[in-house]
């Protein structure tokens, strides 16, 4: 916050109110002594770096000297990912819920999309969210800078789908992309007795997050697990209650720029969240949001295991177990070289006694409060299934047998979009999912066209768009023309219900309840929830805006300078814009440009591509951006143009 943005510094203040730090220090008795010799090895390497060299550029114009980096701050870091860049979309959908209670008399929309997980709210809850003081508007959540792997894909076949006859793994985790450079960057080990493992990192957390070793490939989709809830509390006089019983609050101030702030927290681990204002200021009487994050000692050391486990196991029955419980919440696709593929869904979700969550409850009752974790076994798994293949695109993956794990999830059309590639043919190569990974057929258009066709006219993009295959391109003067008539026609479906400053605030500051809303008012068939008049005044609104475009001229991607954010004039070479695309929202190859929870724009599309076939040595990658984040060095943006072709790189173990 001193030597950035004002939007770190809000950051700093979601962070504080985390307090994740206490809670990694908490854990350092905990951490198995093979993990923490590779952790004291990294932070000695970078503590080394730091105080042999130079201060790197960007540290000298901001006047920033790094304080010795720590075992604790390793962890703090792995946490913060987990929870303000993956799980905050649970509470970000939890805040939508309870504005749309409180504020408006349209709250019910989201309880016919989330249903059933909004059944049992009724006027007295509704009473108790109108009390709440200090709510932290959800265009306030923070996390801009926070990586977020908010959409991905990945899937792997065994031998008897591929022609080589052994198991092919491919990999495309989805992260903002407007950026350079990029968050993550490739990473190349060589160890003993030819040991050798390739893949991508993310600076200041060790181990490889996705990649290949001699034996085995790896690759994480966010599973959209529901680990992390919001609880309203009764504040007095500096005390929170249980049951009728008051306790004293944890109070922790912290200077955040300069700027004293005040920080709550009860001993069952709520942490208050309050508005960027008021925590300048000690709490008062009265009702608040805490938010609980599934932080326990076992979870916490095991996120270790995600990143170093996978770099030293030979078969999938050596790593998928540790990797059930885990603070990220995952779906992993595991292929080996003996010929094994396996599926390993992995959280730390709360057993909930009175909900399944997505319902901010009074935790004065102390019913309503979590009642310990699931265990490993209530985890999906699959070792060789007799489809030959395992694939994972954020979709909804529960064993009915088991406990709920999720109260919603991304749409299906990219899953089943994979599903259908991955049978397409009777042998599959890499080859072919290179060309998986680049597909742009939209089976959502495939599903929303014959809900809009009726209402067509006679013009001739109008004509185009039924005659449309679904697939985008560049050229395609129908995809423009879809992607233009769809932001219409969600903003619409919105303003039934919400005002425009509310309708915008949905669509500027999250996706997935917006989605999920459009998609089952669509899916509902209920010309009440959908009548022919919003469909109607949507075309009209697309085609006044129309202007003959084809797809590439109004899809661009821009990448900038992560500090400078595109400031600089353009000769300097940080920034790389405007750049014609065929990315789409909801296909495989994935472009969607969106906002940061402070309102800047961003594009989530695949942050890293590759694939590789378990019988070589060899995995083919590309990384938009490059393995370099010297602005002066010719790595930095290598392999913007590779990514842009939709070309790879070989890499050999």
């Amino acid at each position: 916050a001193v030597v950035s943005t004002q939007s770190t510094g809000k950051q700093d203040i979601k962070s504080q109110q985390m307090n994740l730090m206490d809670s990694s220090l908490n854990n350092l008795p905990h951490i198995p002594a093979d993990h923490m010799k590779q952790l004291n090895a990294y932070i000695d390497g970078i503590n080394t770096y730091f105080h042999s060299h130079p201060r790197p550029l960007e540290f000298i114009l901001f006047n920033y000297a790094p304080e010795d980096f720590s075992v604790a701050d390793v962890l703090t870091i792995y946490k913060f990912i987990a929870y303000a860049g993956l799980n905050d979309i649970c509470l970000i959908v939890e805040k939508h819920v309870l504005e749309a209670f409180r504020e408006t008399d349209h709250g019910d929309i989201f309880k016919m999309a989330f249903a059933p997980h909004l059944d049992q709210i009724d006027d007295e809850l509704i009473e108790i969210y109108k009390t709440i003081r200090d709510i932290r508007p959800v265009g306030d959540q923070n996390t801009v800078h926070v990586p977020k792997l908010t959409n991905s894909n990945n899937w792997a076949i065994s031998g008897k789908l591929s022609e080589s006859g052994s198991p092919v793994l491919g990999s495309d985790p989805h992260m903002d992309i407007s950026k350079l450079p990029n968050i993550f960057y490739e990473s190349h080990y060589i160890g003993e007795d030819g040991y050798k493992i390739f893949g991508i990192s993310a600076p200041g957390a060790p181990g490889i997050v996705m990649g290949r070793s001699n034996h085995l490939a790896f690759a994480i989709t966010f599973g959209m697990l529901d680990m992390s809830d919001y609880f309203v509390e009764n504040i007095k006089d500096m005390q929170y209650e249980r049951d009728g019983t008051f306790y004293p609050l944890k109070e922790r101030v912290i200077s955040v720029a300069g700027q004293d702030c005040y920080f709550y927290e009860t001993k069952d681990g709520h942490t208050i969240e309050r508005s960027l204002e008021s925590v300048k200021t000690p709490i008062g009487t009265g009702r608040y949001l805490a938010a609980k994050y599934a932080l326990t000692t076992e979870a916490d050391a095991t996120v270790l295991n995600l990143f170093f486990n996978t770099v030293t196991a030979k078969t999938v029955f050596e790593v998928k177990d540790s990797l059930a419980i885990n603070i990220l919440g995952t779906n992993y696709a595991l292929a080996d070289s003996s010929g094994n593929i396996a599926y390993q869904q992995g959280g730390n979700v709360p057993i909930r006694k009175t909900s399944t969550g997505l319902l901010p409850l009074p935790a004065w009752n102390t019913d309503n409060l979590w009642q310990g974790y699931l265990s490993s076994d209530d985890y999906m798994s699959v070792v060789n299934p007799p489809e030959g293949f395992v694939a994972s695109a954020n979709n909804h993956i529960q064993d009915p047998n088991k406990p709920n794990v999720a109260t919603f999830s991304a749409l299906s059309h990219r899953v089943n979009r994979i599903k259908q590639m991955l049978q397409s043919k009777e042998k599959l190569t890499t080859e072919d999912f290179k060309m998986f990974q680049s597909d742009t057929q939209s089976l959502y258009a495939e599903q929303m066209i014959p809900v809009i066709a009726p209402y067509l006219g006679s013009s001739d993009i109008e004509k185009e768009l039924v005659q449309w295959d679904f697939v985008t391109t560049q050229e395609s003067k129908p995809a423009a023309f879809f992607k233009l008539l769809h932001e219409h026609f969600r903003r619409n479906i919105l303003l039934q219900f919400f005002a425009p400053e509310r309708t915008d605030k949905y669509i500027k500051y999250t996706a997935y309840p917006l989605y999920i809303i459009v998609h089952k008012i669509v899916e509902s068939n209920n010309s009440t929830l959908l009548p022919p008049e919003v469909i109607q005044q949507s075309i009209k609104d697309a085609l006044e805006q129309y202007k003959d475009e084809k797809y590439g001229e109004v899809e661009k991607i821009s990448m900038n300078n992560m500090i400078f954010g595109g400031k600089l004039p353009s000769w300097l070479g940080l920034d790389r814009k405007d750049m014609s695309t065929s990315h789409c929202f909801m296909c495989v190859k994935v472009g969607n440009p969106r906002y940061s929870q402070i309102g800047a724009p961003i594009y989530i599309s695949q942050a890293w591509r590759m694939v590789t076939d378990m019988g070589t040595n060899v995995l083919e990658t590309v990384l938009p951006g490059g393995p370099g984040g010297n602005i002066l060095s010719n790595f930095y943006a290598r392999e913007v143009d590779m990514f842009m072709k939709d070309k790879y790189k070989k890499i050999e173990l």
